[in-house]
């Protein structure tokens, strides 16, 4: 029996070694191993989930001694904010219920905390949370900004290079997204939480670290934070310098909610940062330099930092990497779950429907947008604008949706409807005045970001 405790102290220092990855090693020769584990540690097994290691019975003669742990570079529950997820820190008497929270799709669309004071779906899954009253909740971190069919960061940047946009409704939507993740932490404190990257892009990485226990999937990535400190956009150097401070600092405020340190968020966040780190026992102390003994993360002054899982979890920004919500909910100690699935499916349902309003929106565009016959369209032109109107307040996505991609503001719309009354009531004016007749054309108006419309 002593010789088998002896080979599995072994394994534990070998689980050590860092593998081959994208980051650029340490100049330095790798660290020795450190000392072995202590006499009373966790069950043996292999933390990334590819071997099934069996925990070593302890000696008849010494009832009291425990099975190994498995080395793991994440922090250990007693030394980060909020509640442990994992089941030796829980102690629960039956399988958790978890409620999985989904953040998910586009940012500033799928995902969006409040606009114009009307409240987010968010609200309607935390109220849900409430009545469900899970073990854990699980948020599901599956967003980047590029992929989305109607390119919408893609637009957002368009628009930024050629100075379209309002520095400071950009600030607003940084500060929407840190209010969305003060109002979950703030509303749902009372339950234990676990992120779960299955993506994290651009600016979904805050989500991504703004709870201190995350595990991730083997393809995760966290990056692109970078595009923080470029929101300035455009040619205004003035402006880009008074605001990049503003608005890294919004970034980082969300990236401390998981108790990140200044050195790992000003990396995140700042391309001109770089990142190294050295590992003391199980505490990874994060470095603004390539000094790092252990891993240098980033060593270019031109991009943030970026992670991929495999460097996440070895630097112990991740707990560890997980294939799904089963073999995450295993690595934290539960072999059994209940899965509570009614915050996916308001989660689903809410963008679904946004999105099939917005297709038929884009008809009532392209319709508005073809050439007037005569001026009896006008009325129809006008139910045109309304019903978009209408549709847009109803869903404050597709509402943004609009804005960005067609230029479309409810302020907009309401003068393009106003224009088409004083077309409607001249058209009658001369009606009157001539007896009937077709009216001819429209007159003018009805231009701008709708495009030809009436009077073109």
């Amino acid at each position: 029996m002593a010789l088998l405790h002896t080979l599995v102290l072994a394994a534990a220092s070998l689980a050590l070694v860092p593998q081959d990855d994208p980051s650029t090693p340490p100049a330095d020769p790798a660290p020795a191993d450190p000392a072995p584990a202590p006499a009373d540690p966790a069950p043996a097994g292999d933390t990334t989930g590819g071997n099934d290691l069996k925990s070593v019975d302890a000696p008849a003669a010494t009832p009291e001694a425990k099975p190994l742990k498995p080395f793991s570079l994440a922090r250990t529950g007693g030394n980060r904010p909020g509640k442990s997820p994992h089941a030796a820190d829980m102690q629960l008497s039956a399988p958790p219920k978890v409620y999985v929270i989904p953040i998910a799709g586009q940012m500033g669309t799928d995902i969006h905390g409040n606009i114009d004071g009307k409240p987010s779906i968010y609200d309607k899954i935390i109220a849900d949370v409430r009545a469900q009253n899970p073990d854990i909740i699980v948020f599901r971190v599956n967003s980047g900004d590029d992929r989305s069919p109607d390119k919408y960061m893609e637009a957002v940047r368009a628009q930024m290079k050629d100075d379209k946009i309002d520095p400071r409704r950009l600030a607003s939507g940084l500060t929407e997204y840190r209010d969305l993740a003060l109002k979950l932490h703030t509303d749902l404190d009372q339950y234990p939480a676990v992120v779960y990257v299955e993506d994290a892009r651009g600016v979904a990485s805050l989500f991504a670290l703004a709870w201190p226990y995350m595990y991730m999937a083997p393809d995760g990535k966290i990056a692109g934070l970078d595009i923080v400190g470029s929101l300035g956009g455009g040619n205004d150097a003035d402006i880009r310098a008074k605001m990049f401070g503003a608005w890294t600092g919004i970034a980082k405020g969300v990236l401390e909610l998981g108790g990140h340190p200044n050195q790992l968020t000003d990396s995140l966040v700042r391309p001109d940062r770089l990142l190294s780190c050295d590992i003391d026992g199980r505490v990874t102390r994060w470095r603004d330099d390539t000094n790092g003994d252990w891993y240098v993360v980033d060593q270019s002054p031109e991009q943030s930092a970026r992670f991929t899982s495999k460097v996440a979890e070895e630097t112990g920004l991740a707990d560890g990497v997980a294939v799904d919500l089963n073999d995450m909910m295993g690595l934290l100690g539960y072999p059994e779950f209940v899965e509570v699935k009614s915050g996916q499916k308001i989660f689903d349902d809410y963008n679904a429907l946004w999105r099939k309003r917005y297709e038929e929106v884009k008809k009532l565009i392209d319709e508005y947008r073809q050439e007037m016959e005569d001026a009896r369209e006008l009325p129809k032109r006008k139910q045109m604008l309304e019903k978009i109107r209408q549709m847009a307040k109803q869903y404050p996505p597709l509402a943004r949706t609009l804005e960005w991609r067609f230029g479309l503001t409810d302020a907009q719309l309401q003068v393009l409807i106003e224009q088409l009354n004083e077309q409607i009531k001249e058209y009658q004016r001369q009606k009157r005045g001539t007896g009937g007749g077709s009216g001819g054309g429209g007159g003018g108006g009805g231009r701008g970001p709708m495009g030809p419309g009436p009077g073109r």
